[in-house]
């Protein structure tokens, strides 16, 4: 076990003890390392969605005058988007992952883990909609697509679902690396 800020985790391949937030090594990545990467790739995903969803929020309002107009509309209302929703879980899991960062814990580690994992599956589905509407499969009865009519490989939800799916791989590594006993 590694003594971490006052917190034993134990940690494949840790060969020392030490205080405070020592680098520990496992194998070629070190813990610290992985928390940063994660938070590096959630990082690019937050600016990424804040990047799409701000300017599809000016156009909409110069187009309407108004944010709460959401039936006949040419151009989907921003908040009725699916990138809406996507920007806010990646606002909320670089906070998260941020925190984590500066202060590790298995337990938060894995709730994050588990919220990516529901991240992944709401984007995917969002995705598997699109296409089921890109290739007349279904009506167009609900749309909640970023660009109505776009191949659902070429939208925003396809590179954020891609992001949520590197972080979701990386937090399991990390898990898993945490919650092994020391070898």
């Amino acid at each position: 076990h590694i003594i971490w800020e006052g917190n034993s985790l134990p940690i494949r391949g840790a060969g020392r003890y030490a205080k405070g937030l020592t680098v520990y090594t496992m194998g070629m990545v070190t813990t610290k390392r992985l928390f940063l990467v994660q938070l590096l790739i959630l990082l690019g995903g937050t600016v990424f969605a804040w990047s799409n969803l701000l300017p599809q929020i000016s156009r909409f309002q110069a187009l309407y005058g108004t944010l709460f107009r959401f039936k006949d509309c040419v151009v989907p209302n921003p908040f009725s988007t699916a990138c809406f929703f996507g920007s806010f879980a990646f606002l909320f899991a670089v906070l998260w992952a941020f925190d984590i960062y500066r202060r590790p814990g298995l337990t938060r580690e894995r709730h994050l883990r588990n919220f990516l994992f529901i991240c992944v599956t709401f984007a995917t589905a969002v995705i598997v909609y699109e296409a089921a509407q890109y290739h007349h499969l279904v009506g167009n009865a609900l749309s909640f697509s970023c660009n109505p009519g776009a191949s659902p490989f070429a939208t925003p939800c396809f590179y954020g679902d891609l992001v949520f799916v590197l972080a979701f791989i990386v937090a399991v590594v990390t898990t898993k690396r945490i919650a092994q006993p020391a070898a």
